[in-house]
């Protein structure tokens, strides 16, 4: 009998064991190098609950096919699209964004924001995109029209009915968001999380050598809506330079003999690839990467949580975003507020690109 009794408990206690080692969960949520890398197919997207979302783009070619992807994929589910300056004039935008839904059978409204900055004055720059934002194909024709209402009291009332629920896709300057800050701040505090692609990440710039294109066009906007310490993920400058995830000359060849996206966007293309290959570089696509980082969470693989803050003085630094990383410790460390940011370091790009194409082509 003793012996059954002290088999028994031999039994009871390896399964105590078994249970105590089970429950050493790794609590960090935040991608890691142990993640599997590109797989030989593209991205499955998983039947979970769809987020909903406000697309804010000034709407060049890159935005575009951000566009296609949020608007073909089973994971969102967008409620607006809000358009601003920067790549083109506003009311180009607007059509753009429009032709492009009407592309992909969604039939989200599209509202008009800011038309220029909130301290500087607008400045025209190199139009990559074309005259037109989408290569000057004569690709915008679409058949409906802006709703008559404002951008930003559009995203004020949507997050405000479903307070914690809506998360934002910012590809353009952040003035909208900005300006919605400034108007409600308390709301605001109820968007579950801001995706934006905008400053350098931990990189070089393109609108001057520290600056990104997005922030430099109005790093006011960018300091409001920083001071506001809502939830945001950011994807940098950096992460879209790598070589793999770079449209090339062979990639073109298959968007144009691709499927209707992808003739599309292969034609909106044309302004932005021709730019950069006189340059002596394959194209980037910022935009369509930001939009994945929250359709297909596989593709990122490592990010680092950040405070940031925005330099607006009138010198060389004007739209440089310096980034506090948690963790790191700084000789003349400023009092900072809470690390808000994840600003992604690393991305799968095979994954990315593979799930991209697929997209345009299948």
């Amino acid at each position: 009998m003793k012996c059954i009794k002290k088999t028994i408990a031999c039994v009871l206690a390896s399964i105590m064991i078994l249970l105590c080692g089970c429950g050493a969960v790794n609590t960090d949520t935040k991608p890691t190098e142990s993640k599997k890398s590109a797989s030989e197919t593209t991205v499955k997207a998983s039947k979970t609950q769809r987020h909903k979302v406000i697309i804010d783009t000034d709407a060049g070619s890159d935005d575009a096919a951000a566009l296609v992807l949020a608007a073909t994929s089973e994971q969102l589910d967008i409620l607006g699209v809000t358009v601003l300056y920067g790549n083109v004039p506003l009311e180009k935008a607007a059509k753009n964004a429009l032709m492009t839904l009407e592309l992909c059978d969604v039939e989200a409204p599209v509202y008009i924001g800011a038309k220029k900055p909130l301290k500087k004055e607008l400045e025209e720059m190199i139009s990559v995109h074309g005259k037109d934002g989408m290569g000057d194909q004569d690709l915008i024709h679409p058949k409906r029209s802006a709703e008559d209402g404002d951008a930003v009291d559009f995203i004020l009332d949507t997050i405000k009915s479903d307070p914690g629920e809506v998360e934002i896709i910012a590809v353009g300057p952040l003035t909208n968001i900005a300006l919605a800050v400034k108007k409600d701040p308390d709301t605001m505090k109820l968007c579950k999380r801001i995706w934006v692609m905008g400053t350098t990440g931990f990189g070089a710039g393109n609108a001057t050598p520290v600056s990104e294109f997005n922030v430099y066009s109005d790093a006011e906007a960018y300091d409001t809506v920083l001071r506001a310490e809502l939830p945001m993920t950011i994807l940098g400058l950096d992460m879209c330079s790598i070589k793999e995830v770079m449209i090339t000359k062979n990639e073109m060849t298959k968007l144009a003999q691709g499927n209707e996206k992808g003739v599309f966007m292969s034609k909106a293309f044309t302004k932005l690839f021709a730019f950069e290959q006189e340059n002596g570089m394959d194209m980037m696509i910022p935009d369509p990467i930001a939009v994945a980082c929250l359709i297909w969470p596989d593709i990122v693989l490592e990010t680092k949580s950040c405070y940031g803050e925005a330099c607006v003085g009138n010198d060389a630094a004007y739209g440089q975003i310096i980034m506090y990383q948690k963790g790191s410790v700084y000789e003349a460390m400023p009092k900072i507020g809470s690390y808000n940011l994840e600003v992604v370091t690393k991305i799968d790009t095979k994954l990315f690109m593979d799930s991209f194409m697929s997209v345009m082509t299948d």
